[in-house]
């Protein structure tokens, strides 16, 4: 669930202190309107009641999406330095939680670590282009033909790139080789796929490459 802290502020424009609003967990599923606040730069804003300057606060925050697999917690930019312990003690919170949940509800995709609300709605923005482009090559495969395997949204996001995987071959899992002749079909098809004609480049310069 989304949940929100009030806090003490002090505006850095007149002084004046008063008491904010400011977001700590926000449920994207849940609360479709807080992922458009925060796409929209507006989430965390307060405004100063005597002179009205808008400041934002840059405050810990987790961030859940379970339809895209995304859990997120974000830290404030000026903690980058510490990103290792953070590391760490994100992952072992997150044991923790998992181990007292009952084992339905358990979480299957591991959670990432930013640093400040720019670099999630950089993802999100990102993650929405390549979620563009794979709703398209899907059209285009079933067309024409193209066998196509469906990632997880946690295992593409690892990755780095779309969902949509256009592949040849019956093998369970697709070979670098299968995936690369899938995506030279599609982009016969249409070669204006910028995203996959950039894995299948990545793919090119890795002869390790694995799905």
């Amino acid at each position: 669930m989304s949940t929100f802290n009030d806090i003490d502020i002090e505006c850095p424009q007149c002084g004046q202190e008063f008491r904010g609003t400011v977001w700590v967990a926000v449920h994207a599923g849940q609360d479709p309107e807080l992922k458009d606040l925060l796409l929209g730069g507006e989430l965390n804003l307060v405004s100063c009641p005597e002179c009205s300057y808008v400041t934002y606060q840059d405050r810990f925050m987790i961030y859940q999406e379970p339809r895209a697999e995304l859990l997120a917690y974000i830290y404030p930019e000026s903690q980058r330095d510490q990103q290792d312990e953070l590391q760490k003690l994100m992952q072992a919170g997150f044991k923790e939680a998992q181990a007292v949940m009952p084992e339905k509800e358990r979480i299957v995709y591991e959670p990432i670590l930013l640093f400040g609300l720019e670099a999630l709605i950089e993802l999100l923005r990102e993650e929405a282009a390549l979620a563009e482009q794979s709703q398209i090559a899907q059209v285009l495969c079933e067309q024409n033909k193209v066998k196509t395997e469906l990632l997880r949204p946690a295992h593409a996001r690892r990755l780095g790139t779309m969902r949509i995987i256009p592949r040849t071959g019956n093998g369970p899992i697709p070979t670098r080789t299968d995936v690369l002749a899938g995506i030279e079909k599609l982009l016969e098809i249409d070669p204006v796929l910028d995203f996959y004609a950039k894995l299948q480049t990545t793919i090119q310069a890795n002869p390790g490459w694995t799905l």
